[in-house]
């Protein structure tokens, strides 16, 4: 009987030692699995937003300012992958590992410059708003060209795009540059005491060989009664990354010729 008893723990002792040796392997592997996919999304720089309404975004939250971008930064980004997931699967987050990632989204950042170009031409060089200034009526005016632009990128370091291209096997980039929350003044409604705020992402999309897919801005509409930041991501980042991922589709997969 005391033969039995040894004998089966030791059988015992042997199957908890397999398992923990295949948990072991199954762990290794799941740990040096590669974060891959053929879209890659780069959330925007975290000076690269612009927000008139924070202090609005505190009052029901309590968040300090970096709480709200982060926020903001982090659902966009989410919206983003969600949308472009429904395209090609599967899409690179840098919120997914952000310990793995960090380093590379620093290089990103490194390596492009910011510009602002008109949005109907955003490989054109860069060109100044001309602008009329003098006294008219006893005040002093500036008039502005009526040419609108947006917040683009451009790639200073030529070995990026091939890095990130052969690290995570992705073949398009969609670059989000800038998040503006802005008034619109025009929207006021005197008998309400209400107005609208636009919120406007700016991107650029480019593919593996660092050639220009697609570049602009999105924006949406909410109302001035809203300050809460997780009920203005529902009403606003959805449309905003459905737009920018539709167009994205027209470029890469135009509707056939009949």
């Amino acid at each position: 009987m005391k033969n039995k008893k040894v004998v089966f723990f030791f059988l015992s002792f042997l199957i908890t030692l397999v398992s923990a040796a295949q948990e072991g392997v199954k762990n290794s592997a799941a740990a040096k699995k590669e974060i891959t996919g053929k879209i890659m999304i780069v959330p925007f720089e975290p000076k690269m937003y612009m927000s008139e309404f924070d202090q609005k975004f505190n009052e029901p939250t309590k968040w300090n300012f970096n709480q709200i971008r982060e926020y903001f930064r982090h659902q966009l980004d989410s919206q983003l992958k969600l949308k472009f997931q429904s395209i090609a699967s599967p899409v690179v987050s840098f919120y997914i590992d952000s310990a793995k990632t960090a380093k590379d989204l620093d290089y990103i950042y490194k390596s492009t410059a910011i510009s602002f170009d008109l949005i109907d031409k955003p490989t054109a060089p860069t060109v100044e708003n001309k602008k009329e200034s003098g006294i008219k009526n006893g005040q002093i005016t500036v008039e502005v060209s009526a040419d609108k632009k947006f917040t683009n990128i451009k790639t200073t370091n030529n070995e990026l795009i091939p890095y990130l291209n052969k690290k995570y096997k992705s073949e398009y980039f969609v670059f989000i540059n800038e998040l503006d929350i802005q008034s619109v003044p025009e929207s006021y409604d005197m008998a309400t005491n209400t107005y609208q705020r636009e919120v406007t992402v700016h991107y650029t999309i480019i593919d593996k060989d660092s050639k220009l897919i697609l570049a602009g801005a999105a924006s949406a509409k909410f109302t001035s009664q809203e300050n809460n930041p997780k009920k203005v991501v529902a009403l606003v980042f959805p449309s905003i990354a459905n737009f920018i991922a539709t167009k994205f589709n027209a470029v890469i997969n135009p509707p056939q010729k009949k």
